[in-house]
């Protein structure tokens, strides 16, 4: 009777085990899933913001060249930049550029950033985004890298000392003591784009602009106004 009893609790244990361990399975499956859904609707967020800001950014240095040629888009690069990078960062929704070959210290990056941009580098590494997140998970961070590859117009100011136009290249001296950011060929890694956003707090602009949001319609109209009369104003009466 006792070996009886004595199987029926094993079963009744095995049993009870077996349905915890079913029960972690699926919270984990869940929680993994959850995860990785988080991951998705941050990283199409930070696509459009990013797509948005470089957008601007090329609208912008196109019609300075265009206008007034490549000495005055040294200018717009240096002066608006960093207005239109602040304009496009919503809430808690950083966004920025870096490269290893800075012209600004803004643009340095940073030790993680650094690790990134050697893996951008690695002819082995065919994606143009990767993500990654730091923190604990109370207080996470998501982090998204785009990178950005030189343009055959871009070497008018980044191209090889022996082709620079000499007047140019004084320009750029002038604008950027510390320059880096030259010696590239078309295709070359130029930098790259980054965004950074705090989970869970970041989630609601996450999901605006994941839905196709503008930074337009996130961000105050009066600062959208400040920094694009810049361009016609503090820009132009310095360069003219």
């Amino acid at each position: 009777m006792k070996t009886v009893t004595c199987f029926f609790l094993l079963a009744l244990i095995a049993a009870g085990c077996g349905s915890q361990n079913e029960e972690k399975s699926e919270t984990t499956d869940t929680t993994i899933q959850s995860q990785a859904a988080d991951e998705q609707l941050f990283t199409d967020a930070a696509r459009n913001l990013v797509a948005q800001y470089g957008n601007e950014l090329q609208t912008t240095l196109f019609a300075a060249l265009n206008d007034y040629g490549p000495s005055y888009g040294v200018r717009v690069c240096q002066t608006r930049a960093q207005e239109i990078a602040a304009a496009h960062s919503v809430g808690d929704w950083i966004v920025k550029r870096v490269s290893e070959k800075w012209r600004t210290i803004e643009d340095r990056p940073d030790t993680a950033e650094q690790r990134v941009l050697a893996v951008f580098a690695d002819p082995m590494t065919a994606d143009d985004y990767l993500v990654r997140w730091s923190g604990p998970d109370s207080a996470r961070m998501f982090h998204y890298y785009q990178k950005i590859l030189v343009r055959q117009v871009c070497l008018q100011c980044h191209g090889d000392l022996q082709t620079v136009d000499l007047d140019l290249w004084k320009e750029v001296k002038i604008a950027y003591p510390w320059d880096k950011a030259t010696g590239y060929k078309e295709g070359d890694l130029r930098g790259m784009f980054v965004v950074n956003a705090p989970y869970p707090q970041g989630q609601e602009i996450a999901r605006l602009l994941a839905d196709g949001a503008t930074v337009a319609e996130l961000a105050p109209p009066a600062d959208s106004a400040a920094v694009d009369s810049t361009l016609t104003d503090t820009v132009l009466e310095d360069t003219l």
